[in-house]
């Protein structure tokens, strides 16, 4: 999911920063437009970063453990958005240790959880392309709703093609 969501951020105009406490993940090699790859603990990677309201974090490791200690650290920070991947299961638990630890009760509602739009997706892409949809719809303002034309401007536009004058 990380490197597919790094290729959609690059593209999407955003500036992406990897925090792994394994070099082998976090490196210029496997993202290369990162803007910085950090090797370091989940807990305290983000003090590497320039986090502020409009920052969006994305919590993907590889464990229960260390999604604890991610997603501690980006709701303590600044960031206008945390999601976090992961099944509700898992989630509940780690906010359980959150209130836990006294983090305030709005922070931890605002985390985005199954992170992403409800796409359908199954794949790592599929997924990305949820999470980024949903990046996008709390960047751009917008509803995640479907743009459909509205049924007024069908009805409109037929009777206007039938030469159909509606009664009023």
């Amino acid at each position: 999911i990380s490197s597919a969501l790094a290729a959609l951020s690059e593209n999407l105009g955003f500036s992406l920063y990897v925090i792994d406490d394994r070099p082998e993940f976090a490196n210029n090699l496997r993202f290369p437009n990162a803007i910085s790859t950090i090797v370091s603990s989940y807990d305290s990677g983000l003090n590497h970063v320039p986090i502020s309201k409009n920052t969006f974090i994305v919590v993907a490791t590889r464990g229960h453990r260390f999604d604890d200690m991610a997603t501690e650290a980006a709701v303590r920070s600044p960031a206008g958005y945390v999601g976090l991947v992961g099944s509700q299961r898992k989630s509940l638990l780690i906010f359980e240790e959150l209130f836990r630890k006294g983090i305030p009760d709005e922070r931890i509602r605002a985390v985005r959880t199954p992170v992403g739009l409800n796409l359908g997706g199954r794949t790592p892409h599929e997924i990305a392309m949820s999470i980024m949809a949903e990046i996008l719809m709390c960047h751009l303002g917008g509803d995640g709703k479907p743009m459909q034309m509205p049924e007024r401007l069908l009805t409109k536009a037929k009777t206007k093609a039938l030469g159909y004058v509606p009664r009023r």
